[in-house]
């Protein structure tokens, strides 16, 4: 069975890495077997991406084995090294979507797995991460699931004056069809950032946001939109883009354990109400992001349905609108920021023979340029990864934006009967 790359797949392009640290022992004969459990579990992992007549498709049942590459650990920071490579390397077509990379040393091990974000977001990385670690030590059965459709998004779906429709992805295919091809090797060249807040910090700041009625998602929000501001000036990205996920009650065949397929977004525009106080913001900024996500969910087969009816563009196509949006000087991104929250992130298990000392999270893009902040909670800390390339934010301007942002966290943080030095440690242990 063969399935058309759409018109969100070919632009999606790049890839995710996740890093994780375990104390404990495991066989390659239990490792490759859980890799092999996960991939015949996963349809998408099941798939190849051929390339014919011109245009890219998803052939299914036909991978082979998932990868892996053992290396031997002889630094601390030697995972740097190879997540670099995992990142900078595509996956090419006819090879699985899928790979890993096993740093072995005597006492501790680093386990690297890489993906495709066409078939993966970061959530759902955190699936097959969840599921390998759990098949190096369980034999829970993991049942194959069958591949995703069309009619699991769109459903019973019929478009509002369909004609008008027809004619706008028609006339939009033609706008598309003549965006000229370059022939120019991508020069997206990303830096990062990471930081964290201790387990004190954390519940601070879950305890005021309680006792405020709000979201951590609402805060960080207000604190990233007013730090953007401060650090960009009139240059400021206009939109901050927060991916949803679609796995909900409307979407009853996309289970929680299903793969990333599509997903959607919702838009927050910055400089919004700059002078109301933080709270007050983060308040009204709280019931936005709910009848956005709910309206989001309402619009997201509509969406999908004309998406499908749009022409794919191809890798030289999308070069030259990332170098038309550097000409327009827009900030590298066409105005967007993009901010991922994926919550408290549970990974470790009792059971297991190893322990889980870290878990981050790495990105590279291999179309549009990164500028985005993603932030999860492990253990009870909070982390924050910023990942911008070189013509979106400039590394100074990373720092100021890490300074701004944890500096406006600080200053809104103490609760209003705290006394003053209750607050002297606030997010000062923050930054690593």
């Amino acid at each position: 069975m063969k399935r058309k790359l759409s018109h969100i797949e070919h632009i999606v392009e790049g890839n995710i890495v996740y890093f994780l640290r375990l104390e404990g022992h495991f066989s390659i004969e239990r490792l490759q077997l859980a890799l092999a459990r996960v991939q015949h579990k996963h349809p998408a992992l099941r798939a190849l991406i051929r390339e014919e007549r011109g245009g890219l498709y998803y052939e299914a049942d036909c991978a082979p084995e998932i990868p892996l590459r053992i290396v031997q650990r002889f630094a601390e920071d030697d995972y740097r090294r190879e997540c670099e490579r995992e990142l900078n390397t595509a996956f090419a077509h006819g090879q699985p979507l899928l790979r890993a990379v096993w740093l072995q040393s005597e006492l501790e091990s680093d386990l690297l797995f890489s993906t495709s974000h066409r078939i993966c977001d970061g959530a759902s990385m955190l699936i097959i991460v969840k599921e390998v670690l759990r098949s190096l030590y369980a034999n829970d059965e993991l049942i194959p699931y069958e591949p995703i459709t069309r009619r699991d998004i769109i459903g019973d779906f019929q478009p509002p004056q369909a004609r008008k429709r027809k004619l706008t992805a028609f006339l939009l295919n033609g706008l598309l069809r003549a965006i000229p091809t370059s022939r120019r090797t991508p020069e997206n060249k990303e830096h990062f950032l990471e930081w964290s807040a201790d387990r004190t910090v954390s519940n601070l700041l879950r305890q005021r946001c309680k006792a405020e009625g709000v979201s951590v998602h609402a805060v960080f929000l207000v604190a990233l939109d007013r730090a953007l501001a401060a650090v960009f000036g009139e240059k400021l990205p206009k939109w901050i883009e927060n991916p949803v996920d679609i796995r909900r009650g409307r979407f009853p065949a996309l289970k929680d354990d299903m793969l990333f397929f599509g997903g959607g977004n919702f838009k927050v525009q910055t400089r919004q109400s700059p002078d109301m106080e933080f709270w007050a913001r983060a308040r009204a900024l709280n019931d936005e992001i709910r009848k956005k996500v709910e309206q989001e969910l309402v619009d997201i087969p509509g969406r999908f349905h004309f998406a499908e009816m749009l022409c794919p563009l191809k890798s030289g196509q999308i070069q030259s609108i990332v170098r038309l949006g550097d000409a327009l000087k827009m900030n590298g991104s066409w105005n967007r920021f993009a901010f991922s929250n994926l919550g408290n992130i549970v990974i470790s298990d009792s059971d297991a023979p190893f322990r889980v000392k870290d878990l981050r999270l790495y990105m590279h893009s291999l179309n549009f340029r990164a500028l985005c902040l993603v932030t999860y909670t492990l253990d009870g800390e909070m982390r924050f990864y910023c990942v911008a390339d070189e013509k979106c934010m400039s590394r100074n301007q990373a720092s100021a934006f890490k300074r701004e942002f944890l500096a406006l966290l600080q200053d809104h943080l103490q609760a209003a009967d705290a006394s003053p030095g209750d607050g002297s440690r606030t997010l000062a242990a923050v930054a690593e």
